[in-house]
């Protein structure tokens, strides 16, 4: 099963990860991909996360080869460095653009 997972507003996040939990929990095969535009690439920065304390939440997801993608159009638009995303992050040049590539390839979509 391949699922995309993409949030683009904050108050969000929070379901998007238990989506992840979850999925994870009934399938741990499953491809799934959480793709972060607009605001939301701010969150899974080091320093955000840490904040959260969800580091080790999403440190997990990687271990189970969660793909985590975040706009590069959203993080210039928000300042954020490419270094301060958490390791494991990927920079995808268009979130729009990444998601409707997802769903060409026959991804699942959800938007908590």
């Amino acid at each position: 099963m391949k699922i995309l997972i993409h949030v683009n507003q904050a108050e969000r996040w929070e379901i998007a990860l238990n989506n992840v939990k979850n999925i994870i929990a009934m399938d741990n095969t499953a491809i799934i991909e959480l793709a972060l535009n607009g605001e939301t690439p701010a969150l899974v920065t080091s320093t955000m996360l840490a904040q959260n304390k969800q580091t080790e939440i999403i440190n997990d997801f990687l271990h189970h080869n969660v793909m985590i993608t975040v706009c590069h159009h959203s993080l210039t638009a928000l300042t954020i460095s490419p270094k301060q995303l958490l390791d494991g992050i990927e920079i995808v040049p268009s979130g729009a653009y990444e998601v409707a590539l997802r769903q060409h390839q026959g991804f699942g979509y959800l938007k908590p």
